[in-house]
């Protein structure tokens, strides 16, 4: 029986938790699963050796002029790009001796990935939202398509609430820890 070399694997995450994501990826490795085309829900494998790498999670949106020094960059520093899917770019790199490698090694460029995520997140609510609220009183026909096709336009909407809440509450975490952090070092040095 021939064994199977690939396999896709449907999976949702929400862009506040990529550090989940990232770990799962390395799970996978670690398995021989080896991501070959991420692609929202979905996720292509190639089965290979186990291996242990670490995967980072980025957004951005490099523009075509860009792209190859973005991606240049990240090469130059020794990750490889994996794959991307939307304005996501994922990039591994295998596991060495000392600390775990980070592509944001300062914690502006980290919460910059996240304002870049809210931002899109919040263009996208305004472009379900505003054809919702601007046709309440503009209602064509009753059928059951509308109320069906009004009650998925209003889940978007809070869903894409939902994300910009979790999104905002996710910066600000990494604000109040770095601030938390600063306050300490702070104190030691002053009672030294």
């Amino acid at each position: 029986m021939k064994a199977k070399n690939n396999k896709t694997v449907f999976r949702a995450y929400w862009g506040w938790n990529d550090d989940k994501e990232e770990r799962w990826l390395s799970r996978m490795a670690r398995a021989g699963w080896h991501l070959t085309a991420p692609r929202g829900v979905y996720y292509r494998f190639e089965k290979g050796d186990p291996a242990d790498m670490i995967y980072r999670l980025d957004y951005q949106r490099p523009g075509k002029s860009g792209r190859q020094e973005y991606l240049n960059l990240f090469k130059d520093a020794g990750w490889e790009h994996a794959g991307e899917f939307g304005n996501w770019h994922y990039f591994r790199t295998a596991v060495g001796d000392g600390p775990v490698p980070e592509i944001h090694t300062d914690l502006e460029s980290r919460i910059a990935k996240y304002r870049r995520l809210l931002g899109f997140s919040a263009i996208i609510m305004v472009a379900v939202w505003a054809p919702l609220m601007s046709s309440r009183g503009n209602r064509p026909s009753p059928s059951a398509f509308w109320d069906v096709f009004r009650g998925v336009q209003f889940a978007c909407a809070l869903l894409m609430l939902y994300m910009i809440v979790r999104l905002g509450l996710k910066i600000r975490q990494l604000r109040k820890g770095r601030t938390g952090k600063e306050a300490k070092r702070n104190r030691v040095r002053h009672s030294s």
